[in-house]
């Protein structure tokens, strides 16, 4: 019976260390067990194991939405959102992946209105030489992040 509780409180920790850090590598470092372990502990299911790490996923899911928020709402133009928003496609990829299958009308909408606002202010952008740095920084952001989501779109076909 100690085995039993020995395993499941090294599992519990691997677990609270994965919510954290969304590695297993990282989780097995900081709580100490071997990466073999933890992927025996998957493949047998070891104490509901496989539930546990869909827990700890969906808390580490949820802190990288946190932190995305965040970000948007302290933002300044200048800040480039690139690896943020590659995280969340990594981990997140229903939600935020552009070429994950949209069954909701409306995100279709939105996300058509948003391709057209790229499309319309780029035409303006090059109809006006004087855009400021600042939004020129941010268009090569948008532009940077339409390039990343048009290579994993082609890799995905």
């Amino acid at each position: 019976m100690a085995n039993k509780e020995n395993t499941m409180a090294k599992q519990d920790a691997f677990i609270a260390a994965f919510g954290e850090c969304g590695s297993v590598k990282a989780a097995a470092e900081a709580s100490q067990v071997s990466r073999a372990t933890v992927y025996d502990w998957i493949s047998k299911d070891l104490y509901g194991f496989k539930d546990k790490m869909s827990v700890a996923r969906e808390i580490f899911r949820e802190m990288l939405q946190d932190m995305a928020v965040e970000r948007v709402k302290s933002q300044k133009p200048n800040d480039n959102p690139v690896l943020l928003i590659t995280l969340l496609n990594a981990h997140w990829a229903e939600k935020y992946r552009r070429d994950s299958q949209t069954t909701n009308t409306s995100a279709k909408e939105i996300m058509q209105e948003w391709q057209k606002w790229v499309s319309d202010n780029k035409q303006t952008s090059k109809d006006n030489p004087k855009v400021s740095e600042a939004e020129q920084q941010k268009q090569n952001a948008i532009d940077e992040v339409e390039k990343i989501l048009s290579r994993k779109k082609d890799d995905n076909s």
